[in-house]
């Protein structure tokens, strides 16, 4: 039986040569050939070599044109494309109406209007900064004089990406990541969309199971095209900064970079707040505090914002006012991932290893983590049986086994080892954690969990290649 080409309401976007070959039941060969020769609507994003994507509504136009028709035989009895993987989760469900559906109002303008209310949606959320921050209106782009006026359409897709970004779960972040290339297909010039492009893939580490490999050499790229469209973009070089930082750990041209995010826009609250945690991974505590409660001034309702603020506070010597202020945001916040994961962090450092047990067990639950999962397990298994050092040695077999696995780094097995005096075994994953890029591995000098290895040779020549790597000559 023969089947028509399908149609949806729902655009998505198709990853990789692949999956575009897949979309039609053909060969990656083919789906090349007609992008060269067809004009098949093929997108690549900035700075990944072969990386492509697609949307859906493109390709399926595309079919249903003359190009497509002469590749594929008439439509109708044509195969239908394979439908492309399940999406991100879709924006959050509108309440459902009392009224009954008008009979001329089809799938795709119900569509568009839900977008269109999501952006009437982010556009009040915008107002709202601007009336808490006067002079906010000069980062949507062309308030300033001279600035690049972008696509309508464009714009839209950046508010929306905003508005997802915003929210730093997983899935708002690709949801983000969607809109800010949609944008950025839509208008090849916008600058503000590709700096939001750099700060989702900054934080996606995080927030995400995506690797620094993969997250921070996007984020520069797109970070770079920004500076290249708009130097002036307070947002451009406060991404390009979080990348340079926590990537190549070049601390020079990343400070620099902050310094001119906060230069162009001193209201700029995400600024002041990676400049911040920058400076706390260093160790510089005063500098930190000022910069962080800066950002906390200019948006006292962000959450990210508060723990952080909360966490250096702590490392600053203000102990148990920051430990309250966690525990608050932890109930107020029971699926933000910061608060459990600062306070076992605190935890641990005190010594107070039931309630390192506890959030550690807390944060596995939210972020579904069974490393995390087989940590706590074991780490209460070897307390019980053996007190600190037993906790200690049960932690560091489930380590051992997720580093052995290319699982992680290894710096959290070089920090346990270091502890349980295994010198040799702490290097060699400390070495590890350097070809990893760690960005952890700028804060040995100062963590107090290397105390025995400090005058260990092979710690110390270790110590001058990361301090090499952070402060190089440009």
């Amino acid at each position: 039986m023969s089947r028509t080409v399908g149609t949806s309401t729902e655009n998505r976007r198709i990853d990789s040569w692949k999956e575009i070959a897949a979309f039609f039941g053909r060969d990656e060969r083919t789906v090349k050939r007609w992008e060269k020769e067809r004009g098949l609507p093929v997108h690549r994003l900035p700075g990944e070599r072969g990386g492509v994507f697609a949307w859906s509504d493109e390709l399926t136009h595309w079919l249903n044109s003359s190009n497509g028709k002469s590749e594929m035989g008439n439509p109708a009895s044509a195969a239908a494309p394979v439908p492309p993987p399940a999406a991100d989760p879709a924006p959050p469900a509108q309440p459902e109406s009392s009224h009954p559906a008008h009979p001329r109002l089809s799938g795709t303008n119900v569509l568009s209007i839900a977008v269109l209310a999501l952006a009437v949606f982010a556009l009040s959320l915008y107002a709202f900064r601007f009336l808490r921050h006067p002079g906010a209106h000069d980062r949507v782009a062309g308030t300033q004089p001279g600035r690049h006026i972008p696509d309508p359409e464009a714009e839209q897709f950046y508010l929306k990406g905003r508005y997802y970004w915003s929210r730093r779960t997983e899935g708002s972040l690709r949801q983000a990541i969607d809109a800010f290339t949609q944008a950025v297909v839509h208008d090849s010039d916008y600058a503000q969309a590709y700096a939001g492009l750099a700060e989702c893939y900054d934080v996606m580490p995080e927030f995400s199971s995506m690797p620094r490999s993969e997250a921070f050499p996007r984020a520069i790229a797109a970070a770079s095209k920004a500076v290249a469209l708009d130097d002036s973009l307070a947002e451009a070089h406060r991404s390009l900064a979080f990348a340079l930082f926590y990537w190549d750990w070049n601390v020079k041209r990343a400070f620099a970079e902050y310094q001119r995010a906060i230069q162009l826009d001193p209201q700029d609250e995400e600024a002041h707040h990676w400049y911040a945690t920058s400076l706390l991974t260093l160790g510089r505590y005063r500098e930190a505090l000022a910069e962080i409660d800066r950002a906390q001034q200019l948006d006292p309702a962000s959450r990210s914002i508060v723990s952080d603020q909360a966490l250096i506070h702590f490392w600053a010597g203000q102990r148990t006012a920051a430990t309250d202020k966690l525990r608050e945001i932890e109930r107020a916040e029971p699926d933000f991932f910061s608060a459990p994961r600062y306070l076992a962090g605190i935890a641990f450092a005190e010594k107070d290893y039931r309630g390192f047990i506890h959030e550690t067990r807390r944060l596995a639950d939210i972020s579904s983590d069974p490393q995390l999962q087989a940590i706590a397990d074991a780490a209460q298994q070897g307390l019980e049986k053996n007190g600190e050092r037993g906790m200690l040695e049960a932690i560091r077999v489930v380590q051992q086994q997720y580093f052995d696995s290319g699982q992680t780094s290894g710096f959290d097995l070089a920090r346990t080892s270091a502890l349980l005096g295994r010198k040799e075994e702490a290097v060699t994953s400390l070495k590890a954690a350097f070809a990893a890029h760690d960005y952890m591995l700028m804060s040995i000098a100062s963590d107090p969990s290397f105390a025995l290895l400090r005058g260990y040779p092979a710690f110390e020549d270790l110590r001058r290649q990361v301090a090499a790597r952070m402060y190089r000559q440009a």
